[in-house]
């Protein structure tokens, strides 16, 4: 008889955690705020890999060329639940970081291309958001990408300065003085004359 209610009680537990997940992976998760101590310092130098690329358009080019100034590069995937989240919301940041003269770069990581990456940015209204096309993973595997979403930034003398690793709101406004510090970047933007 104690046999019995031992086993109850064990399929009881199991019940309970396997009810408890499932009842967490339901509720939204909140998209965590970017702060400085989120990002980490790269443990490595700059890869010396230079993979050809090919953007939304169809250009085709060696990735390193794509960086002409202080970057911020997001990698992501349609089949990664964060990325979905993140990428809304990294979309709102571009404009703040390109007034302040730091450029935006999306690798998609798709192995489907252009048509699962185009078809995603129309059903959720992101326009004008420069995407590389990374089918085969090779810009993630050069830069070391662990998981998505990913998001890097490279400095002016085009190194690493800083990743974060993981979902992030890009959208509040102090995310770009965040940026700009771990960029190294001044304060205020330098407006051409």
């Amino acid at each position: 008889m104690s046999d019995r209610i031992l086993i109850l009680v064990a399929l009881s537990l199991i019940l309970a955690m396997v009810a408890g997940t499932a009842i967490q992976i339901r509720r939204p998760q909140p998209t965590p705020i970017l702060v400085k101590e989120s990002m980490r310092r790269p443990d490595y130098a700059i890869p010396l890999e230079n993979p050809m690329t090919t953007d939304m358009a169809g250009v085709t080019k060696p990735f390193r060329e794509r960086i002409t100034k202080p970057t911020v590069i997001n990698f992501w995937a349609t089949w990664c639940i964060p990325c979905v989240r993140e990428l809304p919301l990294f979309a709102k940041f571009k404009p703040m970081a390109e007034a302040v003269g730091i450029q935006v770069l999306t690798v998609n990581v798709d192995k489907e291309g252009a048509p699962v990456a185009q078809k995603f940015l129309d059903d959720n209204g992101i326009k004008d958001m420069p995407v590389i096309l990374d089918p085969d993973g090779s810009v993630a595997k050069a830069f070391k990408v662990r998981g998505m979403p990913t998001a890097l930034l490279v400095n002016p003398k085009g190194e690493e300065a800083a990743r974060m690793e993981g979902e992030a709101d890009w959208s509040q406004p102090g995310v770009v003085d965040v940026v700009v510090e771990l960029l190294k970047l001044p304060s205020s933007p330098v407006l051409a004359r």
